[in-house]
């Protein structure tokens, strides 16, 4: 009588210890989860940041080197 239900526990079970794996290795490793497959944003958000080294690349007061330039605050 019971012979169909044993393997449909089993599933749920293994469905939840799995999704709980999940949860814990991203807690652990600082992962998002995205069960959904749903595009985020958080992988553009976890690249390092390179507007100092673009800011390098410039002089740091242009006002200094060019007279003919005016300051936006001489404005």
């Amino acid at each position: 009588m019971s012979g169909g239900g044993g393997g449909r526990l089993k599933q749920l079970l293994a469905v939840a210890v799995t999704k709980g794996v999940e949860e814990a290795r991203a807690k652990i490793f600082g992962h998002v989860l995205n069960p959904a497959g749903l595009r985020s944003p958080h992988k553009i958000l976890r690249k390092k940041l390179f507007g100092e080294k673009v800011a390098q690349w410039y002089p740091h007061d242009i006002s200094k080197d060019d007279p003919l330039h005016i300051d936006r605050r001489e404005e």
